[in-house]
This record gives structure tokens, sequence and C-alpha cells, in this order.
């Protein structure tokens, strides 16, 4: 296996593992009193950061990619060998499925239940839960791609930009996650729906939703950095 494909499952372990357990913990006061006080601050905060962390490991390794969609909207822009996408997106896999076991195995499968390990869902008390979630996936994941490419692009002076990756996505997931649960990632809504398919037949029931919002949203994001590029 190369390093680039190693970093992309440890990054992508990284960041599914701090998103999910910390869903896990925040709505779980029984099991975890010590986070009773926690809610969607800390985990949109704790993902964001989580993702800076593994941007700082590996970025000069594989690209710090971490997201099917990113790697998918980079390589349609021209940024990233066609070649390297379907390993790249099976590395990533491999990493969030990884983290919902090593989650699992960590809180048990009682604590587990409460929200299903963190997986995500739409918000079923709004009129279109399915509707909503879908745009709330699209715009969200459009933003987060259109910061990763203009952060990353070589004529970016702004010795920061690369944190403003990880806080978009905090960003992000204050303003959708009450919506749809914030993926923008569909590696990180996989890693937990399928370690939750020990206790629940249906976690991956609304899966498509956080494979067709974010590819559409990063498909538009990159058209519209493109042309934003084209001077």
């Amino acid at each position: 296996m190369s390093s680039a494909l190693l970093a992309e499952i440890y990054g992508t372990f990284l960041l599914t593992f701090v998103a999910t357990i910390t869903i896990t913990l925040a709505n779980d006061p029984a099991t975890f009193p010590a986070a009773a006080s926690l809610g969607l601050g800390f985990i949109g905060l704790a993902t964001g950061l989580a993702l800076l962390a593994g941007i700082a490991s590996v970025s000069h390794i594989s690209g710090a990619h971490f997201n099917p969609v990113v790697t998918v909207a980079l390589a349609y822009s021209g940024s990233f060998p066609r070649k390297n996408v379907v390993p790249y997106i099976i590395a990533q896999a491999i990493g969030a499925v990884i983290a919902g076991f090593v989650q699992l195995g960590m809180v048990g499968i009682e604590a587990g239940k409460v929200k299903d390990l963190g997986i995500t869902v739409p918000n079923a008390a709004l009129p279109l839960p399915i509707f909503s979630a879908l745009l709330a996936e699209i715009v969200g994941t459009m933003v987060l791609v259109v910061t990763i490419m203009g952060s990353t692009d070589p004529d970016s002076k702004l010795p920061w930009g690369s944190s403003a990756i990880g806080l978009s996505l905090a960003a992000l997931i204050w303003s959708v996650g009450a919506v749809s649960g914030a993926s923008l990632n569909p590696a990180r809504s996989l890693g937990p729906a399928v370690a939750s398919l020990v206790f629940d037949s249906t976690s991956l029931n609304s899966y498509w939703i956080y494979v067709v919002g974010p590819l559409l949203g990063a498909l538009l994001a990159a058209e519209l950095y493109r042309r934003m590029r084209v001077r």
C-alpha cells in the first residue's frame, strides 16, 4: 500500500472517529455525564479541529482529502490524477469503517444505540426532511469544497489558508447540522452506518442522501471555482 493511501486511511479515520464519537457522548448523558452539557457547538468545533489535525499531519503525503467527493472534485478540476480517484475513495472508506468499529468497541452496543454511533439522518421534524437534508448537503459541501480549492490554490497568498478548511467545516456543522447532520462527506456517513448494522438493520436507509448531496455539491463547487478562476 502506498504512503498516500495509508495517509488517507489515517486522516479519514481521525475525522470520522472524532465527528461521530462526539455525537455519541453529547447525546447520552446517562452513560457520559461529563459530556452532558456539550451540544452542536462542541461537535462542530471538535470535528473542525480533527480535520485541521489531519491536514497538518499528512497533507504533504496525500493532499489530505479524507472525503471521496473532494477527491472527485479535484479530479474534475484537473488538479488530481483521475487514475488515483478509485484507490483514494477505497482508502477513505476503509478509514471511516475502521473508525466506526473502533467507536463501537469503545462505547459498546448500548451506548452506540443512542444515536447509532453518530450516523447522519435527515431531521424528521421538518416538513420535507429528505429534500431539506439533500439541499443542506449540497449547499454545505459546495461551500466546503470551494474553501478547499481556494485555500490550497497556488495563487493564494494567505499563510493560514489551510486553517480555513477546518474552520469552515465547523461553521457548516453549526449551520446545517440540525437539518441533515452536516456530513458533507460520504465516507464520514458510511463508517458509523456500517458499524451500526451490528444492532440496527436500517442504518444505511438514508445513506444515499449523503452520497448524492455531497457529490452534487462538490461538482458544483468545482465548476463554480473553475469559472471564478478564469481571467
